[in-house]
């Protein structure tokens, strides 16, 4: 009886060594086709997906590749979940959590599971079956460094209004870049590993904890950049207010994203967002206006509009950030990756004259220092990056896409008050003279005139495909490339003048002359000579300053100078946190 019994025993025991085998070879086969399941949904997520991604489309993409790999739906069922691979807890151990909202994503978790009999040859009743389950996420993302600060913009000549700005900022009166200088400073790059090394800190998040005066001196000693662009930055890293600005005042990292230490930072952004950052600092004096002195010889002025001198005031409301992150949005619904143009407004001042003028072959008229005083906000912005067509099989680039909400512009008559708002208000004044028998009779002031401006260029939300795509792979020599998108703005083209210009005569009669007959003509020629002079500052001054800055009346531009696609990351069996964010 005992040899029939062991007989027995050694055969179910070999049934179950087999049944285990077979069980082992089926998780391992389940557990292959979530690999390929996840990692074909991954590029689908928010963070690579491009402009159109959708639940839909990441489930047929992982059921897709199950498929392919062998799933057969009637065997089990094949879960797709969105969701964020992340170390929630900072214990360095990732784990999967889903989110309401696919535009969170940065990863997919597929979930396969099946029932299977313990055994194929001996009695399932006896038996029973197992649940089997095995999982596996796949992260894929793309982070740019991206930023609204003038980097694309470049201003061109010989910087006379960059100068001007620099030489306030810096306490060096006169102060101006040469061409070449400019040209150095538009085009040079830094690499955050050079940063790092030269401020001896190991990341990122060390580096936004040190103050702005050492990032000014570590770009002028790591920043390729002219010898005269080196001085200015140490200059920079010495000025006046530079002690309170902060590394992360200029560099904006979202939170938990990885930034590889070849990442390049345009340092002519960085520059201008350091040098608005001091400006906000300086400006707190009386007004709240930071002056800037003109060369009006420098600003080729058109000579119709006859002015004769400009003052020009600055007022910085919020200096632009170079950001660096995802192309997705937070569990509130936000994107995470927000970029902003400088919120800057111009006060100014023109001195303007009409040389004398024969009207209707009965008088002269002449106009000596008008004071025209203007206000202008040039508008600015903010933008998101929204979408990343992440680079996949032999293309090596990405698509992105950014959302700009630019804000609207406005000039008016008037000032600004101390915290850089518009204050519309007329100019009213007793101008003009006119005389008869070459001066021998004069009146003078000839009217009281009562002159408005009050123009507007709309806000625009607008969502822009930069283009060409952007180019991961960074030369030894040539560096990284750059991508960035330029809407300036049409200026004063763009706006609707609303000039409205009203006059009474202080004096009936001139020498026996009625002088009702000259009041429309004098009209018109006040008339134009405001919007001859609003027109060529426009052309001269307001806008190539605030494209300086990185704004126009407006516009605003983008420039996307790096990007850092790691290589897609698969985790078997990974931990799921149970709520979503």
């Amino acid at each position: 009886m005992i040899t029939p019994l062991l007989l027995l025993i050694v055969v179910i025991l070999s049934v179950m060594a087999l049944d285990g085998a077979r069980l082992y070879m089926l998780r391992g086969e389940m557990q292959a086709q979530v690999n390929v399941a996840a990692q074909a949904a991954a590029g689908e997520a928010q963070s690579c997906g491009g402009q159109f991604v959708s639940t839909a489309v990441i489930q047929s993409r992982a059921l897709a590749a199950a498929q392919a790999q062998g799933f057969n739906a009637e065997d089990g069922t094949l879960q797709v979940q969105v969701g964020l691979i992340e170390d929630a807890d900072g214990s360095n151990v990732l784990s999967f959590r889903p989110v309401n909202f696919v535009e969170e994503s940065n990863a997919v978790l597929v979930t396969y599971t099946r029932s299977e009999p313990i055994s194929l040859l001996l009695p399932e009743s006896t038996f029973g079956t197992l649940e089997m389950s095995v999982n596996a996420a796949a992260r894929k993302e793309v982070t740019a460094t991206i930023s609204a600060a003038g980097g694309t913009a470049g201003v061109g000549g010989d910087g006379s209004l960059l100068g001007s700005l620099l030489g306030v900022v810096l306490n060096q009166p006169g102060f101006s870049l040469d061409p070449t200088s400019l040209d150095s400073l538009e085009n040079a790059t830094v690499q955050l590993g050079d940063l790092l090394s030269t401020l001896g800190v190991d990341d990122l998040t060390e580096l936004l904890g040190l103050d702005a005066d050492q990032l000014a001196s570590a770009i002028a000693d790591v920043g390729g950049v002219a010898a005269p662009v080196a001085s200015l930055l140490d200059d920079i890293a010495t000025s006046q207010g530079i002690e309170t600005i902060k590394v992360s005042d200029v560099i904006e990292v979202v939170e938990a994203t990885s930034v590889p230490e070849d990442s390049e930072f345009p340092v002519y952004d960085l520059v201008i967002s350091l040098v608005l950052n001091l400006a906000e600092q300086q400006q707190a004096g009386e007004g709240g206006v930071l002056a800037l002195p003109l060369n009006i010889n420098d600003l080729n002025i058109p000579l119709i509009a006859d002015i004769e001198t400009v003052d020009l005031g600055l007022h910085v409301g919020e200096p632009p950030t170079v950001a660096i992150g995802p192309a997705r949005q937070d569990a509130d619904g936000n994107w995470r990756t927000q970029f902003y143009a400088p919120d800057v407004t111009l006060q100014l001042r023109a001195s303007a004259e009409i040389l004398p003028i024969n009207i209707l072959g009965l008088v002269t008229f002449s106009l000596a220092d008008l004071e025209i005083p203007l206000a202008v906000n040039a508008g600015g912005g903010r933008g998101y990056l929204v979408a990343a067509d992440c680079a996949a099989g032999s293309s090596n680039t990405v698509e992105f896409t950014v959302d700009l909400e630019r804000e609207v512009a406005r000039i008016v008559t008037g000032s600004l008050d101390s915290e850089g708002e518009l204050q519309s208000s007329p100019l009213d004044a007793d101008v003009g003279r006119v005389s008869l028998l070459f001066g021998l009779l004069s009146i003078d002031p000839l009217l009281h005139l009562d002159a408005e401006l009050d123009g507007t260029v709309p806000g625009v939300a607008e969502t822009v495909v930069l283009d060409p795509r952007y180019d991961l792979y960074c030369d030894p020599l040539a560096g990284c490339a750059e991508v960035g998108y330029e809407d300036l703005g049409s200026g004063l083209a763009g706006l609707n003048l609303g000039l409205t210009v009203n006059a009474s005569l202080l004096e009936g009669t001139l020498g026996g002359i009625s002088l009702g007959q000259v009041l429309n003509p004098v009209v018109d020629l006040v008339e134009g000579l405001l919007a001859d002079v609003v027109v060529s500052l426009g052309d001269a001054l307001i806008n190539p300053l605030l494209r300086t800055l990185g704004v126009g009346l407006g516009g605003i531009s983008v420039n996307v100078s790096a990007a850092n696609q790691d290589a897609i990351q698969v985790i078997e069996n990974i931990t799921v946190a149970s709520g979503q964010g």
